[in-house]
């Protein structure tokens, strides 16, 4: 797979599964959305900080996206681990930076049918666990 590959997806898919490591280095899978701008996929913690995808992100470890119906993680993420995997890593993007506003009508347009969720991925809190998608 290429980076165009993750990127199609990342902009296909409703739902996509982020897989991380625990502390013990075991996978595990957590169903987010994304949202592609030029060409860059970005992602969002709708629950801040406290998500584990995030804070395994943050403490420096292993991530890549199932590269199949992210939405299968919410079911079942036993099943979201089989599925394969593109490696990639995030970078931090600050909350002074435009794109945030970008991010914002990107989650809009997108996910316009669920409302609430969608004021979640926009807050503060949120905003501030923000990541560009890019190739390993």
């Amino acid at each position: 797979m290429s980076s165009s590959d993750v990127v199609n997806h990342l902009d296909s898919t409703r739902v996509v599964a982020i897989i991380t490591r625990r502390q013990d280095g075991s996978p595990t899978a957590t169903p987010i959305w994304a949202v592609v701008i030029d060409g860059i996929p970005y992602v969002r913690s709708a629950y801040g900080e406290k998500a584990w995808w995030y804070r395994h992100v943050t403490a420096g470890r292993e991530v890549a996206f199932a590269m199949g119906d992210g939405a299968v993680a919410e079911r079942d993420k036993e099943a979201a681990l089989e599925l394969p995997r593109e490696r990639v890593a995030l970078e931090p993007v600050f909350t002074d930076d435009p794109i945030n506003d970008r991010i914002d009508e990107a989650l809009w347009a997108k996910y316009a049918d669920e409302p609430s969720s969608v004021e979640e991925t926009i807050t503060p809190r949120a905003r501030a666990c923000t990541f560009r998608v890019v190739a390993p």
